[in-house]
């Protein structure tokens, strides 16, 4: 039997980090009962300039993108993609992109309780499918409840223990220069970076597990 520690360095707000992990899923799903799999999601963030109340999404990325035209042709490629792989990407005139500072404790919180994966997930459809601000402490909070976690987890994911740590560890990650998302490290020595294709995450971890003792 193989162990296989996967790090995924992440954001929430990543469209191509949702649908990296739904198809690394597939591939882990193929791998069969030989294999343990041990997830840890590390914060990374896409837009570290973002202001603490967010901003709206369509301006913001319009001049990320360069106009409209590129934003609205990436979006629709995006939905397209998303389609395929089971996933529902809504976007409105009035969405809001968020700091996601703050969604990064949440999840450094739910770690601690073994539901990291359940939350992430929820999060991810709680933006980008119900359209709703994740960065807000009330939508984060009912996103929580709702995977199991408890008050005790929420008060450390407020806590100034959990802001210092999650700084940290952003600190960190840019000093290694993980510049980009989804970036997925195994066993801490293989680096995958991009939302490959569920065949290909699946030669990459068989290869992996054979190197493996």
């Amino acid at each position: 039997m193989a162990d296989l520690r996967i790090d995924i360095m992440a954001d929430v707000v990543c469209p191509w980090c949702y649908l990296g992990y739904t198809r690394l899923k597939q591939a882990i799903e193929q791998l069969g009962d030989d294999y343990r799999i041990d997830i840890r999601w590390q914060p990374f963030e896409l837009h570290p300039d973002m202001p603490k109340n967010g901003a709206n999404r369509e301006t913001y990325l319009t001049e990320r993108f360069g106009s409209p035209e590129r934003l609205n042709e990436a979006t629709h490629a995006l939905q397209q993609v998303g389609i395929e792989a089971g996933l529902q990407f809504n976007f409105s005139e009035k969405g809001r992109l968020p700091n996601t500072k703050l969604a990064h404790q949440f999840i450094l919180a739910a770690t601690k309780v073994n539901l990291a994966t359940p939350f992430v997930l929820a999060t991810f459809r709680a933006y980008f499918t119900d359209g709703k601000d994740i960065g807000l402490t009330s939508v984060l909070e009912e996103i929580a409840t709702g995977v199991g976690m408890q008050k005790a987890d929420v008060e450390y994911a407020l806590s100034s223990n959990a802001q210092r740590l999650t700084e940290k560890k952003l600190a960190h990650l840019r000093s290694i220069d993980i510049n980009s998302v989804p970036t997925y490290v195994i066993n801490d020595k293989f680096m995958i970076q991009g939302a490959h294709d569920p065949e290909s995450f699946l030669k990459v971890l068989n290869d992996i597990a054979q190197k493996t003792p």
